[in-house]
């Protein structure tokens, strides 16, 4: 096992990380190609991405050495219905609208501290989601963000949320 090479916990999620970053054709992922990702999207297709609507899917705590990301678009993982857990880069500033939307098996997610907003619909129909922590960095939540998590007990929001838009 290469040392520089990310070990990926969900085989179908490396498999469409190697397909679309792999720049040097060795069938694995390292961390400094993942560094080198600036979008989850590289087809420019509007409102998509390599991820959407996917339930293979299980995990990605791995997106967070996606450093070079700040801003994870709109519905990015919109639909991936066997999602549970997901680690979102220390980088990424801005999420989307419903981003995770439909993803109803979501029990963690790891929100960065540098985020500064969370999207609209962001967890719409997330409905194992339970309980989420937003970071102090956030400012300002949109509208519809938590619409649909019937099993959400525990939202923190810290005191530098000024904006919250309530579904």
């Amino acid at each position: 096992v290469d040392p520089c090479n990310i070990v990926f916990a969900d085989d179908n999620v490396k498999a469409i990380c190697v397909a679309n970053w792999d720049n040097n054709g060795d069938g694995e992922l390292s961390y400094a190609e993942a560094a080198a990702v600036t979008t989850l999207n590289p087809s420019g297709e509007s409102n998509s991405s390599v991820f959407k609507g996917n339930t293979n899917i299980t995990s990605f705590n791995e997106l967070q050495y996606f450093t070079g990301l700040t801003n994870i678009g709109t519905y990015s993982f919109m639909n991936c219905s066997n999602l549970t857990s997901i680690i979102l880069p220390s980088t990424v500033t801005t999420l989307g609208i419903g981003v995770l939307r439909g993803c109803s098996r979501l029990v963690s997610v790891t929100l960065p501290e540098s985020l500064s907003e969370i999207g609209s619909a962001m967890f719409q129909l997330c409905s194992a989601l339970t309980q989420i922590d937003i970071p102090g960095s956030v400012t300002q939540i949109k509208g519809l963000a938590f619409s649909g998590c019937t099993n959400l007990n525990s939202i923190v929001v810290p005191a530098s949320v000024t904006n919250v838009l309530y579904n």
